[in-house]
């Protein structure tokens, strides 16, 4: 079951990011770290009404932001489409849940959302040392657009949209 996040849910949020944070650096992926996300972030998206949680088996299991606010630097990136979008952000699955397919539901998710508010377009981004969700991405349709480079990371940022 897909639901909003509530903010009692906001402890288990943070448990998936925190094991999901342990995970990315031991596969070399420094993304994520102990200044982003924070809970701020994710109570800062329940008070807007944008995080997503996905429940199996009555525990919380995956998260996600579906806003149709925008990074900083999205306008500077040159998407397919002029159109207002679905920005899926700050994406975490419990890492003892992945591969059932979650982040998947959450992108699908994504998709009946920006229908529901009239929209067609979806925009995201992962850091490129992210296997999982580069993958993720590409078995879902979405399409690579562009890659810049970000010094303080080391890595470079991977952005992609999809046209519904």
């Amino acid at each position: 079951m897909i639901r909003k996040a509530m903010k009692q849910d906001l402890e288990r949020i943070m448990e998936i990011v925190h094991a999901s944070v342990e995970v990315m650096n031991q596969q070399g992926n420094y993304q994520w770290d102990d200044t982003y996300p924070l809970a701020s972030h994710y109570q800062g998206d329940i008070e807007a009404g944008e995080l997503y949680v996905v429940e199996q088996d009555g525990k919380l299991v995956g998260t996600a932001c579906l806003s149709e606010k925008e990074h900083d630097e999205y306008p500077s990136i040159d998407w397919r489409s002029p159109a207002k979008a679905i920005t899926v952000k700050r994406v975490a699955v419990d890492p003892l849940c992945r591969g059932l397919g979650i982040a998947t539901r959450l992108y699908q998710h994504a998709e009946k959302v920006a229908v529901q508010r009239g929209l067609d377009y979806i925009k995201t981004d992962t850091f490129s040392k992210n296997a999982s969700a580069r993958h993720l991405f590409e078995v879902n349709g979405y399409h690579f657009l562009q890659e810049k480079y970000v010094e303080e990371k080391d890595d470079s940022l991977r952005y992609y949209d999809k046209l519904l």
